[in-house]
């Protein structure tokens, strides 16, 4: 046996020498064997140039790859059939038109358990609701700035005023602070104009204003889907509470001196710090200067005023909130930047890793800020709420963290307008209130005037298809 295995292995070795050892691999071979070098990732940056900058700066800087970054605007989005790129950085309240067009695809499970991304150190209210359409998270944040009621807390102490609870105390409030008198040494120059309060009315603002202080009026227990009838869309825009909520915003216009203003937040907070108001519904951004009065470090900052009582659409009454139930509801979607994944990505996991990187408790720290439409959104963010609040002085840049962490914390949040046709229902609504504020309508008529052109928008839209997309903007059913 040993005798023709050690035959056979020498006619092994015969037949190698005799046939020649494999040819070693050409140039050829050697070229395809190695790593191709990968293309740019190429990000969209809908209205936000300065956010896409520091973007790219940042990857370059802990990658030492180039990172394309093209600046488009929204008409350019609204008439694209596909997204020519990666990945997009898109305001949160585009979530619908862009998912509901297939322009963006749903993140991975996987990807947002990665242990650098930190997913539950995300506020709850966009970790479970402004990040996702339907059951699916199609996106990851950047950062969702509040409607907030900023206020004097000096001026407050000195006219002997408690910070308002609910929108009647804020109005009780808003009254007295009309009043030069009652600031007293306070008070600012008598060639300066004053206003007990301000509230912003410019387009894409005012409308919003209006859903924020109906959103505890309309968010009742039971109800699901405040603006629109669940099955039918019917507009409810026309309803009680929006109606008591519209009738209390052009009584705090005329008696807060605001009502000829078109502010945006930003502008309403540069009036506080300015001296010239009390109260504000805004919030800071990274982008402020130095303030023309030092009254900085008097700044504080509540979440908006809430309702005892809630109205019940089935039964058409109104209800008292229980002891177990926040009176306060705050308006999610309202403005912010997010970012999602192309659904024409080149590369769907490397522009997913991508996304995923740029929203990371670290990165997201550095960019963020950089963008004035944007704030923090993460519970580990709140020490260092001073990048996202400019050369607001430390303490009320800090309080300003809390209130925000805690009005994003809410069990409940009022569902902003996410739906495809967002920009024209809301242009409506900014109408409306313009009407109500300026007297040249009832607020019943011009609610009434709004309803009618919402119903038109959704029979334009499709009356089935915007029904799937409210479903799916509630987190109803299955994308």
């Amino acid at each position: 046996m040993q005798r023709r295995v050690a035959f056979a292995s020498l006619v092994a070795v015969v037949s190698l020498l005799l046939t020649g050892c494999p040819p070693s691999p050409g140039p050829a071979s050697v070229k395809s064997a190695q790593p191709l070098k990968q293309q740019p990732l190429v990000l969209l940056v809908i209205d936000d140039p300065q956010l896409g900058q520091a973007i790219a700066r940042e990857w370059r800087g802990r990658t030492e790859e180039e990172l394309t970054i093209r600046d488009v605007s929204l008409a350019q989005i609204d008439a694209a059939s596909r997204l020519p790129g990666d990945a997009v950085i898109f305001p949160s309240g585009l979530m619908g038109q862009l998912a509901e067009r297939d322009l963006i695809v749903p993140l991975e499970s996987s990807a947002l358990e990665d242990s650098a991304f930190n997913y539950r150190d995300i506020f709850d209210q966009i970790r479970l609701r402004e990040m996702r359409w339907g059951n699916k998270a199609f996106a990851v944040p950047l950062g969702s700035p509040q409607l907030l009621l900023a206020y004097r807390r000096d001026i407050f102490a000195n006219a002997g005023l408690e910070a308002p609870d609910d929108w009647t105390q804020y109005q009780q409030v808003l009254q007295r602070l009309a009043d030069r008198t009652t600031l007293g040494n306070r008070a600012p120059p008598g060639n300066q104009p004053w206003r007990a309060a301000i509230e912003p009315l410019a387009d894409g603002w005012a409308g919003q204003v209006l859903l924020a202080r109906a959103a505890a009026y309309a968010l009742h227990r039971d109800q699901v889907s405040p603006l629109f009838r669940f099955d039918t869309m019917a507009p409810l825009i026309d309803q009680p509470p929006y109606l008591r909520a519209a009738e209390e915003l052009v009584a705090a216009a005329q008696a807060g001196g605001f009502a000829d203003l078109r502010s945006t937040p930003a502008e309403a907070f540069a009036e506080l710090r300015a001296g010239r108001c009390a109260m504000a519904l805004a919030w800071p951004s990274s982008e402020l200067a130095r303030s023309e009065l030092a009254v900085d470090t008097e700044i504080r900052f509540l979440v908006v005023p809430g309702a005892e009582q809630s109205y019940r659409f089935v039964t058409k009454s109104w209800e008292s909130r229980g002891p177990e139930e926040n009176s306060h509801i705050p308006l999610s979607a309202i403005a912010g930047r997010m970012a999602a994944v192309s659904s024409s990505a080149a590369d769907p996991r490397r522009a997913e890793g991508f996304v995923i990187w740029l929203a990371g408790s670290e990165v997201s720290q550095q960019v963020s800020p950089r963008s004035d439409a944007t704030t923090l959104f993460r519970r580990s963010q709140v020490a260092a709420s001073g990048r996202w609040t400019g050369a607001l002085a430390p303490e009320s840049s800090r309080q300003y963290a809390d209130v925000l962490a805690e009005s994003l914390s809410a069990p409940r949040a009022f569902p902003g307008l996410t739906l495809p046709g967002r920009s024209d229902y809301l242009a409506a609504l900014d109408e409306a209130v313009r009407q109500a504020v300026s007297g040249q309508q009832s607020t019943k008529d011009a609610l009434t005037g709004a309803a009618r052109r919402w119903h038109e928008i959704t029979q334009r839209l499709g009356v089935e298809q915007q029904r799937r997309s409210n479903a799916r903007s509630l987190g109803q059913t299955e994308f």
